[in-house]
């Protein structure tokens, strides 16, 4: 048994498709007991910004080889490229007593049910200021810019929460991918037989 750590470098690697706008991190068992996490911990993703994700199990076929697979938006969130090396730690989470989201590239009416149905969906989700995130309605992935939390850092948004939802985009809102390309899908076994 290796000796516990508290910080790693991996190799970032694109998540499948079926984790994307999962907020989770694809890690292999022998990182997660060096760093003391288990499957559903919440970690610190440093690349040239600080986000965070759930752990969750590597595949097979990723295990001891220093690769976490994210989706494009939390590559983003973090700044970092498919192949490119971020730092990984046991995340300190706050829980979150305000979140200020604004939508990314729409105008949207916000009323009371509006900011709760969203609220629902980011329960027990961790958030960094300057993240995008996506929440899921009737069939479609919408993203949000978190401008504001309180506390600052990694933030998990409770019961406790108070969410206010602007109606306006926001202006950090512009250059955020609206499809990166896993959520398109359906090449990547073609890609790697190449």
């Amino acid at each position: 048994m290796s000796e516990k750590i508290s910080e790693v470098q991996l190799r970032v690697g694109d998540a499948r498709q079926r984790d994307v706008g999962r907020g989770i991190a694809r890690i292999d068992q022998r990182t997660m007991q060096r760093l003391g996490i288990s499957a559903g911990d919440v970690i610190e993703i440093v690349g040239k910004r600080t986000t965070s994700a759930i752990a969750w199990p590597a595949y097979s076929e990723d295990q001891n080889r220093e690769i976490i697979r994210i989706d494009g938006f939390t590559r983003k969130n973090a700044g970092v490229a498919i192949n490119e090396y971020v730092i990984v730690r046991p995340a300190k989470v706050k829980e979150a007593l305000n979140v200020t989201l604004a939508p990314v590239d729409m105008r949207l009416n916000v009323d009371e049910d509006f900011t709760n149905f969203v609220k629902n969906r980011l329960m027990e989700r961790t958030l960094v200021e300057g993240d995008t995130t996506l929440v899921m309605m009737l069939g479609h992935a919408i993203p949000f810019v978190v401008t504001k939390t309180r506390p600052h850092g990694i933030v998990k948004v409770t019961a406790e929460t108070k969410l206010t939802i602007l109606s306006e985009p926001a202006p950090e809102g512009k250059g955020v991918p609206r499809t990166t390309y896993e959520d398109i899908g359906g090449l990547h076994e073609e890609i790697q037989r190449v």
